[in-house]
């Protein structure tokens, strides 16, 4: 018996030495990875000293619409050493624009593939091409097919804003539309003993569809497919016009594309002007401009904001609205609470700023953090006494349309994805999958409903009663906010409310934004309403670029998270599962779509 306690002892300290070992094996080798980008990091600015190219007498303009392009720009330390920082979207605008009246600029020659921008962000850069067009220079576009089977709208609507349109020979054009793909495994989480409940405010709320529902319910099939009709026939008629397409046969095999038009009969139709390889696309431009080219990013370089008394603010909130930063690796979008009561902050105390221009691309998220953002914007514009405007990115629905309530004016472009005026809240529930395990939880509380938020239990009748009371507390709140701040009778709203998703186009005739336009739309009217009448004034940008010693702190907080998650491995403890169960929260947020274009 001795023997067998020995062994079973023994057994137990040699697991425990081999985790023991095993993480200490990760750890050298995460401090090591950290000693290695600590010396890129040196190297990399030992060798910063290399110039930016100037700009040449006469130009033409480069630009690559396959790079990465976000609304907040990536100011990592590896993106700064390794030169691959890129510029954010509204400074893509604002150097189109530079561009458009600087004599020195020919031209524009781009470039596209596959690009990463959304859809409302490739509308508003259709007019702002649109735009440089209009001082009498020509901008044109070379593409190495369009998709080629499928998948190549979006990149050929935007192609249609440019004079030229060359394509490389043996490549189609797959004009297949617009679709949007969402996931449902409510079958799989029975399958593995884990039950979603969740409760919305109302049937078009969506958020968790993906997890209640084996298949789409009708509501949330209706709301998806108006989307995509009207987002589809959007997208032709401007490639229509575009094209300035006459025959309605060729009207008709767009709309209703099936196939994709090869080169030839791409050619034919007058989808694209040229078919030409890249080397002679771009060294006959050169020639008949008489011009070198200069990289887009280089000519941007070469320029700095004024100093000017006056100042517009820029707050770019992209991402999913959350009360507080979760536990990810660097680079993750989110729009944290503390981080935008901060910047709120930081313009109330500058008093060069005369206005406030909030950029607005979210699929929603918490609720609360929602409610409190809109009630900071709304005591800055009272406190300050400046014109707040919103624009609206891709997104813009629940919880961001939410806080877009607090603006003087909201803009959106006709793609933009907004509304989704709702609320849903609940849990997922381990019971069934304990009682596969033969795991049984007992609970001992002074009170019934002490464990209402606890995965190993359903909501029993009276805590249903009391969540669904809740709930339409929130719902309530919401939608009285909304009739509120954009004038509408409370008894119409139950037609645009109910989780309901509409386009930017839907959403003004329905009177949830003012005007149809982007980022530059919006600059422009907050810059008259501002009284700014020339251009001596500056722009300040949140979040801020952020210094060395923050940059380096994300480093090691991303080693310091790969430390708790590789420890927790090797210790059988999921980190994000428990973090997902520990998160229970009223959320405003659309379903998880994957939109094809």
């Amino acid at each position: 018996m001795r023997n067998m306690s020995f062994d079973v002892f023994a057994l137990r300290k040699k697991m425990a030495v081999k985790i023991l070992l095993k993480s200490l094996i990760w750890a050298f080798a995460l401090f090591g990875g950290l000693f290695i980008v600590l010396l890129m990091v040196i190297l990399g600015y030992l060798n910063s000293s290399a110039t930016v190219e100037p700009i040449p007498d006469k130009a033409i303009l480069m630009i690559n619409l396959d790079k990465s392009v976000n609304e907040v720009k990536n100011d990592s330390l590896m993106a700064e050493v390794t030169r691959s920082s890129s510029l954010s979207f509204n400074e893509l605008l604002t150097v189109l624009d530079m561009a458009a009246y600087d004599d020195r600029i020919q031209a524009i020659a781009a470039k596209i593939n596959n690009t990463n921008l959304g859809l409302a962000q490739i509308e508003e850069l259709y007019q702002a091409i649109l735009s440089f067009r209009q001082t009498g220079k020509k901008a044109y576009i070379f593409a190495p097919g369009f998709g080629n089977l499928v998948g190549g709208t979006s990149e050929y609507y935007l192609a249609t804003a440019f004079d030229e349109i060359t394509m490389l020979p043996n490549t189609d054009i797959g004009l297949t539309g617009v679709g949007l793909e969402v996931p449902f495994v409510r079958a799989m989480l029975d399958k593995v003993g884990v039950t979603p409940d969740f409760y919305a405010r109302y049937e078009y709320k969506g958020g968790m569809s993906s997890f209640t529902d084996k298949i789409a319910s009708p509501a949330f099939r209706r709301n998806m497919e108006n989307i995509v009709t009207d987002l589809n026939l959007t997208m032709f008629e401007s490639i229509v016009k575009g094209r300035k397409v006459s025959t309605n046969n060729l009207k008709m095999d767009l709309f209703n594309c099936d196939k994709p038009f090869t080169d030839t009969e791409a050619k034919k139709e007058g989808l694209v002007d040229k078919i030409a390889y890249e080397f002679d696309w771009i060294k006959e431009i050169k020639n008949k401009y008489n011009a070198d080219t200069i990289n887009f990013y280089d000519y941007a370089a070469n320029f700095y904001l004024k100093k000017g008394v006056k100042k517009i603010a820029i707050i770019v909130l992209d991402g999913v609205i959350v009360d507080m930063p979760t536990m990810s690796v660097a680079g993750k979008q989110e729009i944290v609470l503390s981080d935008v009561l901060t910047h709120i902050d930081d313009i109330l105390e500058d008093r060069d700023i005369v206005g406030v221009l909030v950029r607005i691309n979210s699929p929603g998220g918490s609720y609360t953090a929602s409610n409190e953002i809109w009630n900071a914007l709304n005591r800055l514009k009272e406190e300050k006494g400046v014109p707040l405007y919103i624009s609206m990115g891709d997104y813009a629905a629940s919880g961001g349309y939410f806080i877009s309530l607090s603006g003087d004016k909201i803009y959106a472009s006709n793609m933009t994805i907004t509304g989704s005026i709702g609320v849903f809240g609940g849990k997922f529930v381990l019971e069934d999958l304990w009682n596969k395990l033969d795991v049984k939880w007992e609970i001992f509380a002074s009170n019934s409903n002490v464990g209402m938020l606890s995965p190993n239990f359903k909501f029993t009748d009276k805590q249903q009663d009391i969540f669904g009371a809740s709930l339409d507390r929130v719902y309530n709140d919401f939608i009285q906010k909304v009739a509120k701040e954009r004038n509408i009778d409370l008894g119409k709203m139950d037609a645009l409310a109910r989780g309901r998703v509409w386009n930017g186009k839907q959403a003004l005739s329905n009177g949830l934004i003012d005007e149809i336009g982007g980022l530059r739309k919006a600059f422009i009217d907050l810059k008259i309403k501002s009284g700014i009448s020339d251009d001596n004034f500056s722009i300040v940008v949140y979040p801020k670029p952020k210094t060395l010693q923050e940059k380096l702190a994300d480093i090691l907080g991303m080693y310091s998270v790969g430390m708790v998650k590789v420890t927790g491995n090797n210790l059988g403890i999921d980190s994000k599962f428990i973090s997902m169960l520990k998160r229970l929260q009223y959320d405003a947020i659309l379903p998880p779509i994957i939109l094809n274009y």
